[in-house]
C-alpha cells in the first residue's frame, strides 16, 4: 500500500470524515460500474456500493487492509454483488412458488368470498407496501416504473412486493402447489 493510502486509511480509522469522503468520491463511480457489470442492475449496484461504504465507515476501526485500499474495496464490492445475486435467486424461486398457489381451497366457496378476503388482507398491509403491491399487481407497472414514481430503489420495490406476497399467502392461508 502506498504511503498516501496508508495515511488515508489511518485517518479514516481515527474518524476523519473528510478522508472518508475523499475515498468515497474517488471510488464510488468505478465500484458502481464494476458491481453493475456483475449484476446487470445499476440501481441495485448503487445500493450495494453505498452499503459497502456504510459498513466500511461503521467498521473502520476493525478493518485490516493487507495490500491496498483499491483491491480491498473491489473485493468487498464483488462479495456484495455475489450476495445480492444469491438473494435474488432465492427471492425469485420463492416468488415463483408463491405464484403457483392453489386457489381452490375449500375455505373459499365462491370467487366473491375469495376476492373479499383478498381485499381484507391487502388492506392490512402497511400503506407503502399496499401502494407498491397495487401499482405492481393491479396497475401492471414494472418495478423500475414504481421506483421512479415513488422515488425509492428498485431493490426496495422488489422487497416490498415479495413481502406483500408472502404476507397475503399467510393471511389467505393458501398452500403452495408442489
Amino acid at each position: 500500500m502506498t504511503d498516501a493510502n496508508k495515511i488515508l486509511v489511518s485517518r479514516i480509522k481515527q474518524g476523519d470524515y473528510q478522508s472518508f469522503n475523499r475515498l468515497f468520491f474517488q471510488y464510488y463511480r468505478s465500484l458502481c460500474s464494476y458491481v453493475s457489470s456483475i449484476i446487470d442492475d445499476s440501481s441495485a449496484a448503487e445500493d450495494i456500493v453505498q452499503n459497502l461504504f456504510v459498513k466500511f465507515w461503521t467498521d473502520r476501526k476493525k478493518i485490516t487492509i493487507h495490500k491496498n485500499i483499491e483491491s480491498y474495496l473491489f473485493k468487498a464490492a464483488k462479495h456484495g454483488a455475489f450476495n445480492y445475486l444469491r438473494s435474488e435467486t432465492n427471492r425469485k424461486n420463492a416468488m415463483e412458488k408463491m405464484s403457483l398457489m392453489d386457489f381452490s381451497d375449500e375455505e373459499y366457496s365462491t370467487q366473491e368470498e375469495f376476492l373479499q378476503k383478498l381485499e381484507e388482507c391487502i388492506n392490512q398491509l402497511p400503506e407503502r407496501s399496499k401502494e407498491v403491491f397495487l401499482l405492481h399487481r393491479y396497475e401492471g407497472l414494472k418495478q423500475k416504473e414504481i421506483a421512479g414514481k415513488l422515488n425509492i430503489s428498485v431493490k426496495t420495490i422488489k422487497n416490498q412486493v415479495w413481502k406483500s406476497l408472502k404476507y397475503l399467502k399467510s393471511c389467505m392461508d393458501i398452500k403452495s402447489v408442489s
